[in-house]
């Protein structure tokens, strides 16, 4: 047992009475350990590099387009009043970079820019990429310290589907829990399941009206919800836009997703090996949307729209950023750039598995960001 993390959950698997721990402890000790865990360690995630590609790390088309969102929703807020932004979950900072630029371009910047970012190596990257920023930066651990009294927007991009999630199977009519143990025998982490260790388990599949068929297993995103619930209370005035893949009750319950949707990436290999390397592979799970239009009603979040990337981004005019070709040269930059749009925004691309929720909340006359969105 040589690695440090393994080391480090097996002690803590010892010292529980049952010799285990939820699901959603272990991958959060994969992910966010201070020093082992996957999104606090100094290396690389996003790119060719990395072990994933996002659409900010496509091209730059993606981020001058949700800053023309952005700005129509800024647009509704009364003239004389400043406005924050504010970006959760920031990665190295491109994307926030290239919103702020186009922004200053179009003449509607906020007063400050906020950035929700608890690891101090992607702070450290987000600060290098918003040296010239051209309004103040600050940053905040939690998305329960943004000051948002003023009208805000708060955009996640790719946040909430690497929040620690609950695994739940049923089994002979009844809901259970996947717990992680250690086999002695086997020298490994394994699975096991036991009694659900928290009532809002079974809360979140009544709610949602999910009877979950025996033998599947599907995950709770209930550290996804508390975040859209905090933020929506925190929010006075303004509007959340969330950009991630997952889809509704209905698509999640569909049998391709018997098994649940949680997958690893390394070195942009997708596999389900959860227990041989923690912290060394990025850990994900489809974003439930359908619970999160519903938590944000709870706090007077309004559900504005609710589409793919693809249509999202077309109808914000990401389009209009395609160049006639100056040469039949396929590694031309103006042909790379087009390629990178395509990706996002067309049929067969990165557009089409991912989506786009907009809520708002104390907006007299709300947008959805889209150019013909009212």
């Amino acid at each position: 047992m040589g690695d440090p993390l393994i080391r480090l959950i097996v002690e803590e698997i010892q010292s529980r009475p049952k010799k285990t721990i939820p699901f959603r402890r272990f991958m959060e000790l994969a992910l966010y350990h201070p020093r082992w865990g996957y999104y606090r360690r100094r290396k690389t995630k996003i790119g060719r590099k990395g072990d994933f590609y996002t659409s900010p790390a496509v091209g730059e088309a993606f981020g001058w387009t949700l800053a023309r969102a952005v700005g129509r929703m800024a647009r509704t807020f009364p003239s004389e009043t400043p406005w924050l932004l504010a970006e959760a979950g920031a990665g190295d900072g491109s994307l926030a970079a290239r919103i702020v630029q186009a922004l200053a371009e179009e003449g509607r910047l906020p007063r400050v820019l906020y950035l929700v970012e608890t690891s101090p190596y992607h702070r450290e990257l987000q600060q290098n990429k918003l040296v010239d920023s051209p309004v103040p930066v600050r940053w905040t651990e939690e998305v329960r310290d943004l000051p948002m009294e003023h009208p805000s927007i708060l955009l996640s991009n790719e946040l909430l589907d690497a929040f620690p999630v609950h695994r739940v199977i049923a089994h002979q009519g009844e809901l259970r829990e996947i717990y992680v143990t250690w086999d002695a025998g086997c020298g490994e982490l394994a699975e096991t399941s036991g009694p659900l260790s928290r009532p809002e388990l079974a809360d979140y599949f009544r709610e949602q009206k999910w009877n979950l068929p025996d033998g599947w297993i599907a995950e709770v995103p209930l550290d996804a919800l508390e975040w859209v619930e905090t933020a929506g209370r925190r929010l006075k005035a303004g509007y959340l836009l969330t950009i991630d893949y997952g889809g509704t009750t209905e698509e999640l319950a569909l049998p391709r997703h018997k098994d649940g949707t949680l997958r690893c990436f390394h070195r942009h290999r997708l596999h389900r090996d959860f227990y041989t390397e923690p912290g060394r592979s990025d850990m994900t799970s489809h974003v439930h949307f359908s619970a999160l239009m519903a938590r944000g009603r709870r706090v007077g979040l309004q559900t504005l729209l609710y589409t793919t990337q693809s249509r999202y981004l077309q109808g914000a005019g990401i389009l209009s950023r395609l160049t006639p070709p100056v040469s039949s040269d396929p590694f031309a930059p103006e042909a790379k750039r087009n390629r990178a749009i395509r990706h996002l925004a067309l049929p067969g691309g990165m557009g089409d598995d991912f989506r786009v929720l907009v809520q708002c909340k104390g907006v007299p006359h709300p947008v959805n960001g889209m150019k013909d969105g009212t």
